[in-house]
């Protein structure tokens, strides 16, 4: 936890903070002797957001090997690294008014005291009882990996439970007698919660009863309307933790955890702000399959406002925050088992119109394509080779909805389908269709279709193409932006968990 080496890059990052790690706070001073350091070398004060660091001050050392942090804005409670050339840091407790230090620039830790600082005394008294733990630890690992006889054995592991019982006993002491303590609140969140383990009838061990138990007492070492903790790194990993391990990669699951988290946060600020963005984030640019239903569910229940009502996110520029709710709603009706919007457009002939829920077959595979795309051009054939190989075979039709509003872009099409031959359902919004909705939709609509169907790239969300649905027998999503290899093996998936 002490004394990390710096790369170059990292220092980098360091002075380029996003707007959401922006620390102001109460007025501090943070007095900083680091003996073997020259006047006028620069030290930098970094503060944890999450578990990553960003640069929050810098300062120039005196006479004395002493920099000084006390910017007017302040600095907000939390853990904070103090970074010398090496570059190299050791970290502190900031959460009192003035925080004095001093230790020896080629020996940061064991050569680290506190002057002036109740809190930080305690956190690196507890470092250090750690770190004593550990060497102890790893020495009683080393004898039992070296025992041959079964009572050596027992002995060693006696002594590496009793080893756990000291460090445990340690923590709670420091709990339990510094309450109010940023430094006992992070001890506290590195704890694991003890729970009786559940059983089944006949003594065994509930393995499912102890997985929902652990996942429901999470959070429960942690106060997460203490805006604090946002600034300590033990929380900006419990959350990563618990949402890439502990929670099933179901979206629904997903969503119902994450309300029920950012429930507890009550009337803090800064968690709520912490895990709304980060969750937000995480799903928005995840690139697995379906978790884009988190993004949405996200921005519509704490982004954007319904009629009347004001935004609960109040850290974004209005622009911005605009961008994100057009592209949640536009996203809505296209996640996973969502009913895919009605879509009938003409072959190439402008004469034959054919709606995609009148396809026989159960499942309908959607592309959405550009004559002029290139990276088009090269996907489509092999997806038609795989079409005729395994899908088709497999009772799996493709829609294929080019876009055609143009002469050139109609002769491109004609020509791609002659060349590729695909016998696929080939359909697209057409130059004579498009000029002629321009003028009157009514034309075509209802009668032959929808202006959903005429605006299908607003519609479908078509912003690059190729883009590409999976629909089932109920035209639900199934499955998107998937190769020709893995729509096969979803529909196959699919088929056996029907059959069950």
């Amino acid at each position: 936890m002490m004394h990390r080496a710096f790369t170059a890059l990292t220092l980098l990052a360091l002075l380029s903070a996003p707007a959401a790690s922006q620390n102001t706070g109460p007025k501090r001073v943070i007095e900083a002797q680091v003996l073997g350091m020259a006047k006028g070398d620069t030290v930098y004060l970094a503060n944890y957001y999450g578990n990553k660091l960003y640069y929050a001050d810098t300062a120039i050392v005196d006479a004395k090997a002493t920099a000084v942090f006390k910017k007017e804005s302040g600095y907000a409670a939390g853990v904070y690294a103090v970074v010398v050339p090496g570059p190299k840091y050791f970290e502190l407790v900031v959460n009192e008014p003035v925080i004095k230090v001093s230790t020896r620039k080629e020996d940061l830790l064991p050569a680290l005291q506190v002057k002036q600082s109740r809190e930080n005394e305690l956190f690196i008294g507890y470092i250090r009882f750690l770190n004593e733990r550990r060497l102890e630890g790893e020495a009683q690992k080393a004898r039992l990996d070296a025992a041959k006889d079964e009572a050596t054995r027992t002995e060693v592991k006696a002594a590496m439970e009793d080893l756990d019982k000291r460090v445990k006993q340690y923590q709670r002491d420091l709990v339990s007698g510094n309450p109010g303590t940023l430094v006992a609140s992070l001890v506290k969140m590195s704890m694991a919660v003890e729970l009786p383990e559940p059983r089944k009838a006949d003594g065994s061990l509930d393995s499912a009863a102890a997985y929902y138990q652990y996942r429901e007492h999470f959070w429960d070492n942690f106060d997460l309307t203490d805006d604090r903790i946002v600034r300590v790194p033990v929380f900006g990993n419990k959350l990563e933790e618990y949402l890439t391990k502990v929670i099933p990669q179901v979206p629904d699951t997903i969503n119902r955890l994450a309300d029920a988290l950012i429930a507890r946060t009550g009337s803090s600020k800064e968690t709520f702000k912490y895990i709304v963005h980060n969750i937000t984030h995480k799903f928005e640019t995840s690139e697995i399959m379906g978790m884009d239903a988190v993004f949405v569910h996200m921005a519509l229940t704490y982004y954007c406002p319904k009629p009347g009502q004001a935004s609960r996110v109040d850290w974004m520029e209005a622009d911005k925050l605009e961008k994100l709710c057009e592209r949640a709603r536009k996203q809505a009706p296209l996640v996973l088992g969502r009913k895919a919007p009605y879509l009938c457009l003409t072959d190439s002939t402008e004469e034959k119109w054919i709606n995609f829920y009148d396809l026989k077959e159960e499942f309908v595979v959607i592309i959405f394509w550009d004559p002029h795309c290139g990276h088009c051009k090269k996907e489509l054939p092999e997806i038609y080779k795989v079409y005729k190989e395994r899908l088709k075979p497999m009772g799996v039709e493709v829609y294929a909805v080019a876009k055609a509003v143009d002469e050139s872009l109609m002769k491109d099409w004609k020509k791609f389908i002659r060349e590729n031959t695909p016998d696929w359902v080939n359909v697209g919004l057409t130059k004579n269709v498009f000029e002629e909705a321009k003028k009157d939709p009514r034309k075509f609509i209802p009668r032959l279709t929808t202006l959903e169907s005429l605006n299908y790239a607003d519609t479908y969300d078509v912003f690059s193409t190729p883009k590409l649905f999976v629909v089932d027998g109920d035209r639900r999503f199934v499955g998107k932006s998937l190769t020709a290899d893995q729509i096969a093996d979803l529909v196959t998936r699919l088929r056996e968990r029907k059959a069950k």
